[in-house]
């Protein structure tokens, strides 16, 4: 799926153009190669149509949209680990900016680079307009106070903004058995994870989500149906290829604590592509 995230605004920026997006770039990312950034003079376009720039084949582009998008923007807020409780959610926005980064024949190895694209490309319109409430990613169903966004992509970056992009999400079901998943790495070309019954508490289930969303982000898709990918006192901890309990239509990596299993069959911890 294509690098994607919205903005919520107040209103739409009219100061928003492509040359002033990319003057704003080039000022935030001094030690990135932009000298092949350019803005998009299609004649031909629609004059209302989305802000375009290209840099080295991908398309940078941005649609505004004077309404919001319709969703629960407290319910999002409230579950959302980059927005503070204390702040609160932006319910009253009244427009809003998609953020697209598209490349043809783009593969697997390139949806981690765009996704890098995209979030410098958010952080510096963050810097050139005042309008923007909050930072939306769909893929992870989160948002984020635009501030902390620009704050942890210019701190983080070239390593990925893992939080950034990808919701990790811990909780109890009402029979008190510890649950997890993860939402957002669909972006990046991966399988989502989620663990539907864990014996782990909520920091030790956090703690392993985390572990294997960045071991899928440094090496790929390499988990295997099948594959068993560490242990605790009691279970071996196997993966297995499932439809998602959330959206049946999606496979994710299901983690599964098998008491009865005590030989592995692959551990992916050293696995190199």
């Amino acid at each position: 799926m294509p690098a994607l995230a919205m903005l919520f605004q107040d209103r739409l920026d009219a100061d928003v153009t492509a040359e002033a997006l990319a003057a704003q770039m080039r000022l935030d990312w001094p030690d990135v190669e932009l000298s092949g950034l350019a803005v998009d003079r299609d004649e031909s376009a629609d004059r209302d149509g989305p802000v375009r720039l290209d840099l080295d084949g991908r398309m940078i582009a941005l649609l505004t949209v004077p309404s919001p998008v319709g969703d629960d923007v407290a319910d999002i807020a409230g579950h959302s680990r980059l927005w503070p409780k204390e702040v609160p959610a932006p319910t009253d926005y009244t427009a809003h900016t998609i953020v697209t980064v598209l490349r043809p024949g783009s593969t697997d190895e390139d949806a981690i680079a765009d996704a890098v694209l995209l979030s410098r490309v958010v952080a510096s319109l963050v810097a050139l307009s005042g309008t923007i409430r909050a930072v939306y990613f769909g893929s992870a169903n989160h948002i984020i106070l635009p501030a902390l966004f620009r704050d942890l992509v210019k701190d983080m970056l070239p390593e990925p903004p893992l939080l950034a992009w990808v919701a990790i999400n811990v909780g109890r079901r009402p029979d008190g058995v510890m649950t997890g998943h993860t939402r957002g790495l669909d972006m990046l070309d991966l399988p989502d994870i989620e663990i539907p019954d864990t014996p782990e508490s909520a920091g030790d289930t956090f703690d392993r989500l985390t572990g294997i969303t960045s071991y899928l982000l440094e090496e790929g898709p390499v988990i295997n149906d099948g594959d068993t990918i560490g242990s605790t006192e009691v279970a071996e901890i196997v993966v297995d290829h499932a439809p998602s309990d959330i959206d049946p239509e999606r496979t994710v990596l299901r983690l599964r604590f098998d008491a009865g299993q005590s030989k592995r069959k692959r551990g992916w911890f050293g696995r190199r592509r």
